[in-house]
């Protein structure tokens, strides 16, 4: 039985309560009850289009889950049912469920930093309040000497930091990437992934995302992380498009979005529309799938506040290449310095730079020179001419 499958936890739970005369003392309210992961959503949501039927068994379970533990864990099926909301824009119902999770779970601190980061994810919608201050937050949990918690704080700093564009502000445990030094609880090590990999989309590391995608999504699926192996898919479509493989992002891309639509998980895109905006404004996506038409409608233009909030950049449009273009880009791959590249075309080394410069941001590829130029290379070898 796998810890996250509400139906067995619920069969377990009323038997035990049904025999149970006294609350259990071996778990501590104080302790962990999403083990160190920021979202319960992101534990108990196991498969696509299942979302109603967790959300009502997990209403029914946690009641005598509560009763059996003299309350540990206490709002966490009203957090769910919250980040659920949040994932739908039902931003009103969202709201109101988080506050209400955050009664029930007061003077539980695990909890309380689930629904700080819910909040969080709110503000940056902008549908929440603004402001946390996650240096007097950090230093009240030092002194208690609970270092899960302020783990999974780091976490949801690095997170909150990462979407808006500014990974040098998150916690050095994210943006040093030292996570294989900390002692995690094994399930949410596939969420701390996620956050790793969403600070590396920030930093502009986009072949490590691809490179790491493919271990976190087995875990996902051995672990029936359903929505941790959603958001992992669209984070792998985003690394993808920024690194030049747009066929194989495309593909990730109507992955997600074919298992997003299930349950209507449209912000999941929203809070990645920055670096996805490219794909999701330059496809038919109602060609792929007719329900995917009015699904992206709406994370278009609230993908766009999205941006704008934040002040990211817009994305640069997608510009024809030239037949100059495509001669730069085999002679880059070719291995062929800007001198070299200069005397085949007649050129100077100057215009050379510029024109290379040019093909960059025409294939939005950042990073130091020698990156871009290595991206380069392996786009061009990837959409040479075929004889």
């Amino acid at each position: 039985m796998f810890y996250n499958d509400i139906t067995q936890m619920s069969r377990l739970h009323r038997s035990a309560s049904r025999q149970m005369s006294r609350p259990a003392v071996t778990l501590r309210n104080s302790g962990s009850w999403t083990f160190g992961s920021p979202s319960v959503l992101m534990m108990y949501y196991r498969a696509p289009g299942e979302l109603g039927k967790e959300l009502a068994e997990m209403y029914e379970c946690m009641p005598h889950y509560y009763k059996i533990t003299n309350g540990h864990g206490q709002g966490a099926e009203l957090l769910m049912d919250a980040e659920a909301a949040y994932l739908q824009g039902a931003w009103e119902k969202a709201a109101v469920l988080l506050e209400r999770a955050r009664a029930d779970a007061a003077g539980q601190e695990n909890m309380t930093l689930c629904c700080d980061f819910l909040a969080l994810r709110l503000a940056l919608c902008g549908k929440g309040k603004e402001g946390y201050d996650f240096a007097a937050k950090r230093a009240a949990l030092l002194q208690k000497h609970d270092g899960v918690q302020v783990h999974l704080l780091e976490s949801i700093a690095a997170y909150f930091y990462a979407l808006q564009g500014r990974p040098e502000q998150a916690p050095e445990l994210f943006r040093e990437h030292k996570l294989g030094e900390v002692s995690f609880f094994g399930p949410c090590r596939p969420m701390m992934s996620l956050i790793e990999q969403q600070v590396w989309l920030a930093q502009g590391e986009y072949v490590k995302v691809i490179a790491h995608s493919e271990g976190l999504l087995r875990r996902c699926e051995a672990m029936h992380y359903g929505l941790v192996g959603l958001q992992a898919r669209i984070q792998l479509a985003a690394a993808q498009l920024r690194f030049g493989q747009r066929a194989e992002a495309r593909a990730a891309l109507a992955a997600a979005l074919l298992d997003a639509v299930q349950d209507d998980f449209w912000v999941l895109f929203v809070e990645q529309y920055p670096a996805l905006a490219p794909l999701l404004e330059g496809e038919d996506w109602a060609a792929c799938e007719p329900r995917l038409g009015p699904f992206v409608a709406r994370i278009l233009p609230a993908g766009r506040a999205f941006a704008a909030r934040l002040g990211l950049p817009a994305p640069a449009p997608e510009l024809p290449l030239t037949d100059r273009d495509r001669e730069l880009a085999r002679l880059v791959a070719g291995r062929c310095t800007n001198k070299e590249i200069a005397a085949a075309l007649y050129l100077s080394e100057g215009t050379v730079k510029q024109y290379i410069n040019q093909l960059y941001a025409k294939l939005d590829m950042g990073g130091d020179p020698r990156t871009r130029r290595a991206r380069l290379a392996e786009w061009y070898q990837k959409n040479a001419p075929r004889n």
